[in-house]
């Protein structure tokens, strides 16, 4: 009978072992630390802190090649994560100022915006010292990629638009207004909808890629970041002045409730194993950590000094 409590037991701890190691992550850049904190989803613990260049903002990760990205503003850089041995394998050097940062689904192209240059660079993952790079508009955020590759959106901050740039040629197709200083945006998971958040109209920029009809929403005071949930119905967008998190309903475009985070909430993202929405607060060195059932504050999680995670900062290691 011990014995069999024994293997019971082992096997238990072993399964729990496995579930924790093949858990969500999410790499959360610190700011005013020069660091990135990583985070266990399926416990909420730190499992590594992980020094790279200075201030870093951009996050991109790729299950596919085990790596994060990190843009490291003033270094000017590119940090390599192995996401396996958490340790920084590789630097690449810009010319400029890097901030939002993508990866194409095939994870064989880099996507950086030069903050500085007005322009996005394209970096080859496989041989980063081949390079294309693309002039758009001024001060180019954030950048994220359609779900087949064909086309990459960045929102020009200092321009107020969206540019629309074909990736195989990298002409600019279409230029798509919004409100003032458009910074972070997002795809909604089905790639029907283009969102925009729009720093100085405290507001949310929803464009239907089809027609191109845009709805504008208003959210919190001084926006930043936007995710949206899996299903496609809800957006949360970061109100940075506010503390808060504003839940706009997508089918009937209106925000129906406010949840209050940490301080200066910045960089969002929706875990969809977990069910749960992790944003990361600037001002409190935390990431705050939201039920989407209910859409409750749940909890908070100690990271690194001012937390930023501007991009996709979840890395996926569970099928969904």
């Amino acid at each position: 009978m011990k014995h069999n409590i024994r293997t019971l037991s082992s096997f238990l701890l072993l399964l729990t072992l496995s579930f924790l190691a093949c858990a969500d992550e999410a790499y959360i850049t610190n700011q005013g630390e020069n660091t990135v904190s990583v985070i266990n989803l399926a416990n909420h613990s730190i499992i590594a802190t992980i020094a790279v260049g200075k201030a870093p903002v951009g996050v991109a990760t790729s299950q596919n090649l085990g790596k994060a990205y990190i843009s490291n503003v003033d270094s000017h850089s590119v940090s390599v994560i192995d996401t396996n041995t958490y340790t920084v394998v590789d630097t690449i050097d810009i010319s400029g100022s890097p901030v939002g940062i993508a990866l194409s689904p095939d994870s064989k192209s880099l996507y950086v915006a030069d903050w500085n240059d007005n322009r996005v660079l394209v970096i080859d993952t496989a041989d980063t010292s081949q390079r294309r790079e693309v002039s758009i508009g001024k001060a180019p955020a954030g950048i994220v990629i359609s779900p087949d590759g064909s086309k990459l959106y960045v929102a020009n901050r200092d321009s107020n638009d969206l540019a629309i740039i074909d990736t195989q040629t990298l002409k600019v197709l279409q230029r798509v207004a919004t409100g003032e200083h458009p910074f972070g945006i997002t795809l909604s998971p089905d790639g029907k909808q283009l969102l925009a958040v729009n720093v100085y109209s405290n507001s949310l920029s929803v464009i239907n890629l089809d027609t191109f009809d845009t709805h504008t929403i208003a959210v919190g005071e001084h926006p930043y970041c936007v995710t949206v949930s899996p299903d496609n119905r809800y957006a949360y967008v970061t109100n940075t002045q506010a503390d808060t998190v504003s839940v706009i309903d997508l089918t009937q475009h209106k925000e129906v409730t406010k949840i209050r985070v940490g301080g200066f909430p910045e960089g969002i993202n929706y875990d969809a194993a977990s069910n749960k929405i992790y944003v990361a607060n600037w001002f409190d060195n935390s990431v705050s950590v939201i039920d989407a059932s209910s859409h409750k504050h749940v909890q908070d999680i100690p990271t690194g000094k001012q937390s930023r995670a501007f991009g996709q900062f979840i890395l996926n290691k569970t099928s969904h």
